[in-house]
């Protein structure tokens, strides 16, 4: 997992490169400026997506020890 601080600097990256236009390329502090008049909404999503991750591996890790469980129940009933 990367942290927001490279995930903003990620961001002013494509901000640059989308503005940057041939004869005038974009300086890094210009898409700063632009890159954090969106960043807000995109840091969000960001966040979502990685809570949205953490369900996903817990999910599957409680999905791992289900079956455990249910082989353990069933060798106690043969016995």
């Amino acid at each position: 997992m990367t942290s927001l601080r490279s995930e903003w600097f990620d961001y002013v990256r494509k901000v640059r490169k989308k503005n940057s236009k041939r004869d005038k390329p974009c300086s890094h502090t210009e898409a700063m400026k632009i890159a954090s008049q969106t960043w807000p909404a995109v840091k969000l999503k960001l966040e979502k997506k990685r809570k949205r991750e953490e369900k996903k591996r817990e999910k599957d890790g409680l999905a791992q020890k289900k079956p455990k469980i249910a082989i353990e129940k069933a060798q106690k009933n043969e016995k």
